[in-house]
């Protein structure tokens, strides 16, 4: 029986990391300003998201203008000089979740059909975690030391893209953990 609900949940969960990989979440649909969607974005200030925009619009929009205006206004995106215009991170939240959670679905069924054994299956999740945390502890430290020294580059909105992936991979990992290690997590709360 558990193998159905695991097969179940990954056929669910399946279609919303596919469309959650897409640029746009509901089609090319010209959502207007302020949008509805919280990914509104709009670097050519034609009141229109950018993820929505259907290419030929886009493409004949950015020719017409002339790059954001410099009035001060939070749709402009500037770097950490100011020399260039650049739109701000979108991270890769839902699809990130979903995606490790089908991984650790589909590994868990193959433990379920034995074609994986338990230690093997353990450590590949132990391994994931302990990366996603490395890494996210790397890039956080780089970010810190770069913050204290005012250290500007380009690499710096770079680490930040990665250190939150990563981090978004680590919590996710984090909780699988406790579904494998849940028998030893329930002792430590008995009372």
């Amino acid at each position: 029986m558990k193998k159905l609900y695991v097969v179940i949940l990954i056929a669910l969960l399946t279609p919303i990391a596919v469309y959650a990989w897409n640029d746009c979440p509901y089609g090319t649909v010209n959502d207007p300003f302020p949008g509805q969607c919280p990914r509104y974005l709009d670097t050519n200030q034609n009141n229109i998201c950018d993820h929505s925009e259907s290419p030929i619009s886009a493409s004949l929009n950015n020719a017409s203008t002339t790059g954001p205006s410099n009035d001060g206004s939070a749709s402009d995106f500037t770097d950490i000089k100011g020399a260039n215009s650049i739109p701000p991170e979108n991270y890769n939240l839902i699809s990130l979740i979903t995606t490790t959670i089908i991984l650790y679905l589909i590994t868990y069924l193959l433990y379920l059909e034995e074609l994986l054994n338990r230690s093997f299956y353990y450590h590949i999740w132990k391994y994931v975690l302990m990366v996603s945390f490395l890494a996210t502890g790397i890039t956080g430290l780089l970010l810190t030391i770069f913050i204290n020294y005012g250290i500007f580059s380009s690499w710096n909105l770079t680490i930040d893209f990665w250190h939150a992936e990563f981090a978004i991979v680590m919590a996710v990992s984090t909780f699988l953990h406790l579904h494998l290690y849940w028998k030893q997590v329930k002792k430590v709360f008995k009372v």
